[in-house]
């Protein structure tokens, strides 16, 4: 009897974020047809739930800052041999990367162990914050890899100049199953504005406070889920702006759909995405949307005008201008969300990760 292929995810760590949940999903439906672990560069414990016969390894307790460049270089280097160690232990057959410095490290590690890999970038590259090393490694050393993931065609060919384009996919993210079950449409709506993300300039929550503070319906709330180092600034601006009733800084939560099944809009104003996966989860819980045609993503998901709207990057005015239009015209709010959960079905848990274990299959 052939032993099951033992396939490993290498990423920072298992905090909240739409590429730690890609990589919980897919390694919890993996795991049905080949053994799973995933390794991350420091140990955290996980936010999503990971089956039992997922093996969870980590490189280092903590990681300390680095001072300077030789420190740098000397804190991946160990990474690099405790992932080259772990691979020799684990008897891992293929390495799947997440996040540039993961998935350099995974091909140094995966190429000195003489397995496959795969590496895959979750953002938009013009625009991600990488440090200069990172992209001079990026360049370097992507092309030594055997398929590099992305999930739209402009992140596609932002990549064509460091390796070959048929060693390009475009995979989308998958819609984690716990997610899906957890729709439920007996759950009376409210007059909710929903924001999920990061508190960062990337996700542009203040843009979306400012819009809020001029919706002329008083009646309405918004919530916006996650932290972030913008949380005290955003905090004086819903002070300054008197909207301490009416908008609310949630921080994390382990339970997401509680939101998503009780908000009537969902308001997503990124400057900036890879692929916008609380966009996808609030469409797939038929909720109308209101996004930013921001690069790369939300245009793949939305039909302007058909279920969702899209706007001009940095526009509070625009913005403004859509929610009102949902807050005052409930027919179209039904409408528009019922599109939305029509059109998230091929991003459902089971096509995604037959395409990723096809291409897994190509290569073990």
């Amino acid at each position: 009897m052939n032993r099951k292929k033992k396939i490993s995810f290498v990423i920072g760590s298992l905090s909240p974020g739409g590429a730690e949940r890609v990589v919980t999903t897919l390694a919890n439906e993996l795991s049905k047809v080949h053994s799973v672990c995933i390794i991350t560069l420091i140990k955290s414990i996980p936010y999503y739930t990971i089956n039992k016969n997922v093996k969870v390894l980590y490189c280092a307790e903590k990681i300390a800052p680095s001072k300077n460049s030789l420190q740098a270089l000397k804190t991946n280097f160990q990474l690099y041999k405790k992932i080259s160690s772990l691979i020799h232990k684990e008897k891992i057959d293929l390495l799947i990367g997440f996040i540039t410095s993961a998935n350099i490290l995974s091909v140094l590690a995966a190429k000195r162990q003489g397995i496959p890999c795969i590496i895959s970038e979750r953002n938009f590259p013009m625009h991600a914050n990488t440090p200069k090393m990172w992209k001079i490694l990026r360049r370097l050393l992507y092309r030594k890899s055997d398929f590099l993931v992305v999930q739209t065609e402009e992140i596609r060919d932002y990549f064509k100049s460091l390796m070959p384009e048929d060693k390009i996919l475009i995979l989308a993210n998958p819609i984690a199953p716990e997610i899906s079950a957890s729709r439920d449409s007996k759950i009376k709506k409210e007059n909710i504005v929903l924001n999920v993300g990061r508190l960062t300039y990337q996700k542009s929550q203040d843009t979306l406070i400012r819009a809020f503070a001029n919706i002329e319906n008083k009646n309405w709330k918004l919530l916006i889920i996650g932290e972030g180092n913008k949380r005290m600034e955003y905090e004086d601006l819903i002070q300054k702006l008197k909207l301490g009733d009416r908008v609310l800084l949630v921080g994390n939560t382990n339970d997401m759909p509680h939101y998503y099944n009780r908000a009537s809009i969902f308001a997503f104003p990124s400057r900036f995405e890879g692929f916008p996966n609380a966009l996808l989860e609030a469409m797939h819980f038929g909720l109308p949307c209101v996004s930013t045609d921001c690069p790369t993503g939300p245009s793949k998901l939305i039909n302007n005008g058909s279920n969702g709207f899209l706007i001009p990057i940095d526009s509070p005015e625009t913005l403004e201008k859509k929610l009102s239009e949902l807050i005052n015209n409930d027919v179209l709010r039904g409408n528009m969300g019922k599109k939305a959960v029509e059109s998230t079905i091929k991003f459902e848990t089971a096509p995604v990760t037959e395409q990723w274990n096809d291409v897994i299959n190509r290569l073990v």
